[in-house]
């Protein structure tokens, strides 16, 4: 302040000596000079270019423009990804069904003797790969084994019977003569009798006994001829064409099949399974003993929606994905669809009970299809029976069924990081 003031001064008495101004006027103007304080004042920046000016100007509205932009595009983009994406599911359903939690079947077999008896040897270990006509365990074949020695001596009996039968025709050929012959004389004897009997020459009780002889040699000559011919049918070959001799060849068989089956060979090439089986176990006829997968009937299973179905027929192209084999796809075809499913319909005293569902949107009904490996010697070894599997049907070729194909390897390779 002080020095404002000095300075204000200063100019005052340099402006009066400019004018010509007596000294006692300028002490006078001097006595008379209010002091007045003053604040000093910053300088003025320097001025700047008209160019910064301008594009200060103009940012605060080229930012609220640009942001308006982002948002419209954004807004744009989504609005198109939801139609996409609203458009995508009927034109997949009809051009390109998909189907996840399918999963690999095959032809079980619940391997089961055909005989009883306890557990002589196991010859396979769980989870084992076998071999057709493998053995697989062994029973006890001691009981077996004289069951055969008996039905060999059977049938051995058998041929004697019809060895003897045969060396027994003559002698029942003989006895036949014999008795016809003592047919001849008790008939010539009778009709002497008879003639004497007329004369009033013989006797009625003579008589009586001359006609009963002749009767009984009838009889024994009719009783011989049987004889012989039974001896004959017993005894006419020592071949297959006996029936004696087929009767205990029959049972020499059963009791040879019943001996062969005391070893459990595997049907077929394949996977022995769920093995419950230890030397000395009784097991009985019919009663499975382990489990056995054929691996050349393996087949996906996957369940489509009704409405999925409307363009799918047997034969169509598919594609097939794992869990166990991430990212990968395989070729397969549509083998067949079901016919049916229970639709879970109950009855209640004979009368069929009605559905009590008050929702507005049911869930949808799934039909099985059976899908088949195009190649079935591709699949990994680690691609067991009910893995996990996705199945994407391609009836026809086009852009859908493409887009199908990305997403699906996209999604499978997501699943291998879970």
């Amino acid at each position: 302040m002080a020095q404002a003031q000095a300075t204000m001064d200063h100019k005052d008495t340099v402006n009066a000596d400019k004018a010509g101004l007596p000294a006692i006027g300028r002490a006078a103007n001097e006595s008379k000079v209010v002091n007045i304080p003053v604040e000093r004042a910053e300088p003025a920046p320097a001025p700047l270019p008209p160019a910064v000016v301008a594009q200060a100007a103009a940012a605060p509205t080229e930012a609220p423009n640009r942001s308006r932009r982002k948002a419209k595009l954004f807004g744009m983009g989504l609005l198109v990804t939801l139609g996409a994406v609203v458009a995508w599911y009927p034109l997949a359903d009809h051009y390109a069904p998909f189907a996840s939690g399918a999963s690999i079947t095959a032809e079980v077999t619940q391997v089961a003797p055909r005989v009883a008896g306890p557990v002589k040897h196991v010859l396979i270990s769980d989870n084992a790969e076998v071999k057709a006509g493998q053995p697989l365990f062994e029973i006890d074949d001691t009981t077996f084994l004289m069951d055969v020695a008996q039905a060999r001596g059977q049938l051995d009996q058998a041929m004697n019977n019809v060895t003897s039968g045969v060396a027994a025709v003559p002698a029942a050929k003989a006895k036949l003569a014999q008795t016809e012959v003592a047919l001849t004389i008790a008939q010539q004897e009778l009709e002497r009798a008879t003639q004497l009997h007329d004369k009033g020459l013989l006797s009625q009780a003579k008589f009586n006994t001359a006609d009963a002889n002749a009767r009984t040699a009838l009889l024994n000559v009719e009783a011989a001829k049987a004889d012989l011919e039974r001896i004959k049918a017993s005894a006419s070959t020592a071949d297959a064409s006996n029936p004696n001799v087929r009767a205990a060849q029959a049972a020499l068989d059963k009791a040879e099949f019943a001996l062969r089956n005391t070893t459990v060979l595997a049907p077929a090439d394949g996977y022995v399974s769920n093995l419950s089986l230890a030397e000395g176990q009784f097991v009985a006829a019919g009663t499975p003993a382990l489990t056995f997968i054929n691996p050349k009937t393996q087949m996906v299973i996957a369940d489509l929606r009704e409405n999925q179905l409307v363009n799918v027929q047997p034969g169509d192209k598919a594609v097939v994905m794992f869990e166990a084999a991430p990212g990968k796809q395989f070729e397969a075809t549509v083998d067949s669809i079901a016919w049916g499913i229970n639709s879970g319909r109950t009855t209640t005293n004979g009368l069929a009970q009605s559905s009590n569902d008050t929702r507005w949107f049911p869930p949808a009904r799934k039909i099985p299809v059976r899908v088949s490996i195009d190649d079935m010697s591709a699949l990994p070894a680690n691609v067991r029976l009910g893995s996990e599997a996705s199945v994407l049907i391609v009836p026809e070729d086009g852009v859908v069924p493409a887009i199908a194909r990305g997403l699906m390897g996209f999604s499978g390779l997501l699943s291998g990081l879970n």
